[in-house]
């Protein structure tokens, strides 16, 4: 059942991530669209950070929720919605509908969370507003969310991200958000927190930190990443290896460094990862 959910069209890029979270724990789902402009002052991952954030808050907008609200005015559930998106907005599935030299759009659907949605509500003061509402606000909501106009394609592989292996064999998740950050709009990939469901893994690993005196203020800092992607049987059927070295004074903190410098070579190596990632089909 949940791998029929988890399906995506191969006309359009989505990133699905599997939550764990029950779904009784959640307010109502909500979907919107937007766009934004490319511009040559600004990233495509920033333009594409932007279309996501006004898709967000147009989810929230659109929603029945406005009809709930109608005490309020425009302005002050404006300020509602942006802090509904920004601090109570779970579960989002992102989806690219255009991608282009002109503009990015994506269209987002997720759930906003009930205890949070309640408490940034609370705070307006609202008196049309009553907490014992919510259930049919959800039933409402629930009602009017329109389908996605995009079918879906049960052929594509479901990828589980592991923790990133030190080289003396300890683990860390401190990567995990970054990794699926990065990957969150490769056009054919989905990503499952459970790792029963997976088709492959994701294995980042820390191959080599090293650090020598060059100097009486400067050290020779030396660093080697790898990512891995592999089948359930450990088969290891993608790799990319990442070297770096840079060169630091003595009075630099060596773990934010280590940190910053890892976070880049593992970013780089899903950045040559990429086409191939994409090619990857469930067997």
């Amino acid at each position: 059942m949940v791998k029929n959910l988890a399906r995506l069209s191969v006309f359009v890029v989505l990133v699905l991530t599997i939550s764990s979270a029950k779904a009784d724990s959640f307010f109502a789902k909500i979907r919107g669209n937007a766009c934004e402009n490319v511009t040559l002052n600004e990233t495509r991952s920033t333009t594409r950070y932007k279309a996501y954030d006004k898709a967000a808050l147009q989810a929230v907008k659109s929603s029945s929720l406005r009809n709930q609200l109608s005490t309020l005015d425009e302005h002050t559930f404006n300020v509602l919605a942006y802090r509904l998106a920004d601090k109570a907005l779970n579960d989002v599935t992102i989806i690219t509908t255009k991608d282009d030299e002109e503009k990015i759009c994506v269209e987002i659907s997720g759930v906003l969370d009930n205890q949070k949605t309640k408490e940034i509500i609370g705070n307006f003061q609202d008196k049309g507003f009553n907490p014992q509402n919510v259930a049919q606000i959800a039933e409402d909501i629930n009602t009017l969310l329109p389908k996605s106009i995009y079918e879906t394609d049960e052929n594509l592989p479901l990828l589980f991200i592991k923790n990133l292996e030190y080289y003396n064999h300890t683990e860390t998740a401190q990567f995990t958000a970054l990794i699926k950050e990065k990957i969150a709009f490769e056009p054919r990939v989905l990503i499952t927190d459970k790792q029963e469901l997976a088709d492959y893994f994701i294995k980042p690993k820390l191959m080599r930190s090293q650090m020598e005196k060059i100097t009486d203020d400067k050290l020779r800092f030396s660093m080697s990443a790898k990512i891995e992607v592999t089948k359930i049987d450990e088969t290891v059927v993608l790799s990319e290896v990442q070297n770096r070295y840079i060169i630091i004074e003595q009075k630099q903190n060596p773990q934010e460094i280590a940190h910053k410098l890892l976070q880049k070579l593992l970013e780089d190596c899903l950045q040559k990862m990429s086409k191939r990632i994409n090619g990857l089909q469930k067997y």
